[in-house]
């Protein structure tokens, strides 16, 4: 009986495929069905919000980064406030920056929620995401409380 031979194959893997989400690329080296080679592409998604914003104030450049990472929008936006101020040089009372960190940290609580329960979705379990989505909304009871928002704050203004 005469042996097989299997070829190597070169195959793009996203990023627009379903699994893929739009942010990864992998350049695959397939022998059969086994994965010899995988050469991973990040960074994928560009929404040119730098050219958005260009032309700009901060504060109507601040709410463009809380859609960078709908997950997360406050952390996105803190870190650009905090940039801003720091070029206008701006001191703000430590009251406004601890609450600025809670909220950046509900946030970041809302973000690895979604995150870890999709991700137990994508490997077949659906229970633990509908559990903990009902812990998400809590956190976002509280984003209702500071900026009066259902998803996406857009709370921090750096006003010179």
């Amino acid at each position: 009986m005469a042996e097989a031979r299997i070829n190597t194959l070169t195959l793009n893997f996203g990023p627009q495929h379903p699994s893929a989400h739009g942010v990864l690329r992998l350049v695959l080296e397939l022998s059969g069905e086994v994965i010899e080679r995988a050469d991973p592409h990040v960074g994928l998604l560009h929404r040119g919000t730098e050219k958005l914003i260009e032309y700009k104030t901060y504060a109507q450049a601040a709410p463009y980064f809380d859609r960078l990472d709908y997950c997360a929008p406050m952390a996105m936006e803190h870190s650009f406030v905090l940039a801003a101020e720091k070029l206008l040089r701006l001191e703000l009372p430590p009251r406004a920056q601890y609450i600025r960190v809670l909220y950046a940290e509900i946030s970041r609580l809302m973000s690895h929620i979604l995150n870890i329960t999709s991700y137990a979705l994508d490997v077949g379990a659906m229970t633990p995401l509908l559990w903990m989505f009902e812990e998400r909304e809590r956190l976002m009871e509280l984003g209702l409380w500071g900026p009066h928002a259902c998803q996406l704050f857009s709370y921090r203004w750096c006003s010179p």
